[in-house]
């Protein structure tokens, strides 16, 4: 029996690198197997786009401010790191849309805007009389079944008409993934339309047929979304305290993955460092910069992966006097549909959603601009950034006066876009990755979900599968003398 211990290595020290590295370090107490682990980030801090900063008297996240709590897997992981208790539920989820008049809600009980019931008064409020007549008209109409990777606007105009697909579901995709529905894979992006096609030919009975709570959770009164009182920080010092410190590498950029001599295992070339050799690697970067690392060892992986396009995008946070606001603000924000947007894509209450974030006199927005192919005003200084988004919000919410404090972040690049055609791409990718002669996986928000839960789920399973890959074929040669068996 080969004794050696396993050398893990993990590109990437965002979300998805550090899930990555707590299951490979987890699975290697669970089989009594030592394991030399070691992450790398180019970056001076872990986390990735999960950052924060002061901003108007609070601690302010500057990407993502929530995490979708949606499954038992994610409690389960927040319980295991101990955070489970600290989670802050969201004051409201109602958000609404902007119609080009006024806010209008968004109609509940919608699976990512097609509402299963398209009398009801919300929808009705939302598309029109003409809208909901159209829609409604789908449980008649034939329809083939589409193909999952298929794009996804297509298919929602053809299915239940062009109101629904402006007016509701390209607003809600393009608040998640910066993208158009014209373009985006419906598999990739909506694969509950897909479940609900498995219980009716009728995409609208289908829905109503859909469970209202989500089956793998069992306790429904836990909340959807969640955060922390010192904001998502909270969750990457977690992770990265089930770690051990002398595994976590700082500002060590990767520059390029190499077959290690002998054979079996991988070398990386670290910038300003010696190389590092080891059994495994997870590459937990943007398929872009993951391309760049294999060019050397597999240009046919690396051609593949710079197929993907990114959105770029910025966030301006604003802080306003109370007094500048006419009327109360409802719920939690709303969303802007690609046919009125100028400047916004979406806009969110912030100290509405997280009632702990609120402080006297004082109202905290934050606005969301540039996405896929529209990404001009991310270019320019800060000054204009905040002046136009100013003048935008002045007109959809009354404001009064100019903001006290703005903060603008910008993401170059941010989302990926899961275009038609992802599913095929993703699994191109992964065949092309098990080829390689290095024991490599992928992880991250290229592949299979941008939200932080899809990204640590899915480079924990990743992780999974490097372990049993590296375990099945034992140390590479000329670890510490040994030769495996």
């Amino acid at each position: 029996m080969n004794t050696s211990p396993l050398r893990f290595a993990v590109v990437g020290g965002g979300v998805s690198g550090l899930a990555a590295a707590r299951r490979l370090f987890l699975l290697g107490q669970e089989h009594g197997r030592e394991v030399e682990l070691t992450l790398l980030e180019a970056g001076p801090a872990l986390g990735g786009r999960v950052t924060a900063k002061a901003f108007a008297g609070v601690n302010l996240d500057l990407g993502a401010e929530s995490l979708l709590a949606r499954s038992e897997e994610t409690w389960e992981l927040l319980s295991a790191l101990g955070i489970a208790g600290q989670a802050l539920a969201p004051g409201t989820t109602s958000a609404s849309i902007w119609n080009g008049r006024r806010l209008v809600a968004i109609p509940p009980g919608s699976a990512l805007g097609v509402p299963s019931r398209p009398w009801s008064i919300p929808v009705l409020r939302a598309i029109g009389i003409g809208g909901a007549a159209r829609a409604s008209l789908e449980p008649w109409l034939g329809h083939q079944r589409p193909d999952p990777d298929s794009a996804l606007g297509p298919f929602i105009r053809q299915r239940v008409g062009p109101a629904v697909l402006g007016h509701l579901v390209d607003p809600l995709v393009g608040g998640v993934y910066a993208g158009s529905a014209a373009q985006l894979s419906l598999g990739a992006v909506a694969p509950q339309l897909l479940q609900a096609l498995e219980r009716s030919p009728s995409l609208l009975r289908g829905l109503r047929q859909m469970p209202l709570s989500n089956p793998s959770r069992s306790d429904s009164s836990r909340p959807t979304f969640v955060t922390f009182p010192d904001g998502l920080r909270t969750l990457v010092g977690a992770l990265q305290d089930t770690l051990p410190a002398a595994a976590i590498r700082l500002q060590a950029k990767v520059e390029e993955l190499l077959a290690a001599p002998g054979g079996g295992g991988g070398r990386l070339v670290v910038a300003g460092a010696a190389t590092l050799d080891c059994d495994g690697v997870v590459l937990a970067l943007p398929a872009p910069q993951a391309a760049s690392l294999v060019a050397g060892i597999a240009p046919g992986l690396a051609d593949t992966l710079r197929q993907q396009e990114w959105a770029s995008v910025a966030t301006v946070s604003l802080a306003y006097p109370e007094r500048a606001l006419p009327r109360p603000l409802v719920g939690s924000g709303f969303l802007v549909p690609r046919s009125r947007r100028r400047v916004v894509t979406a806009c969110t209450f912030l100290d509405r959603k997280w009632p702990h974030l609120k402080r006297p006199g004082q109202v905290l927005l934050r606005a969301s601009v540039g996405s896929a192919g529209d990404d001009s005003i991310v270019t320019m200084d800060d000054t204009t950034v905040v002046s136009m988004v100013h003048n935008q919000l002045r007109t959809m919410l009354g404001l009064t006066q100019f903001p006290e404090a703005a903060l603008v972040q910008r993401w170059q690049p941010a989302l990926p876009q899961y275009r038609a055609g992802h599913m095929a791409w993703r699994a191109r990718a992964a065949e092309l990755t098990a080829r390689l002669p290095v024991p490599v996986v992928l992880a991250g928000a290229s592949y299979q979900g941008v939200g932080i839960a899809s990204c640590m789920q899915s480079a924990a399973a990743s992780a999974s599968v490097l372990f049993d890959r590296v375990c099945a074929q034992g140390p590479a040669a000329g670890h510490d003398g040994h030769v495996s068996p």
